[in-house]
């Protein structure tokens, strides 16, 4: 009796293993929010003061997106890096064009999209 019990039983092992393959089987899966071609919204406005911001959202691809800002008029970018969010400057009382593309860093895929919004300064 004591012998039994100290050797390990295929029942005993099977049971063990069943629960850390299946834990393994969903870390092989496609994230949740994988769900096809990546793709990328914006929004920008004018903020005053001859300024303008700017967000973004990328969905699909695998996740891990970085994020690139482009001033293709009247605009230039002072902060955002790789991030989703931009500020600049504008010239005041012109239409300005900003655009984003952003980047599946894991699969290296590109999804761009552009936004016009009009630049103004608040009157004092």
């Amino acid at each position: 009796m004591i012998r039994s019990a100290l050797q390990p039983s295929t029942r005993r092992i099977g049971a063990l293993a069943a629960p850390l393959l299946a834990l393994a089987a969903l870390g092989l899966a496609a994230p949740a929010h994988a769900d096809g071609a990546l793709g990328v919204s914006m929004s920008c406005e004018g903020v005053g003061n001859s300024a303008w911001l700017c967000d973004a959202t990328a969905s699909g691809g695998s996740g891990a997106y970085s994020y690139s800002w482009t001033p293709l008029v009247n605009a230039n970018v002072t902060s955002g890096g790789a991030t989703e969010s931009a500020f600049g400057r504008c010239r005041s009382n012109n239409v300005a064009t900003v655009q984003v593309t952003v980047t599946d860093t894991s699969t290296g895929a590109t999804a761009s999209q552009q936004d016009r919004f009009y630049c103004y300064v608040i009157a004092p």
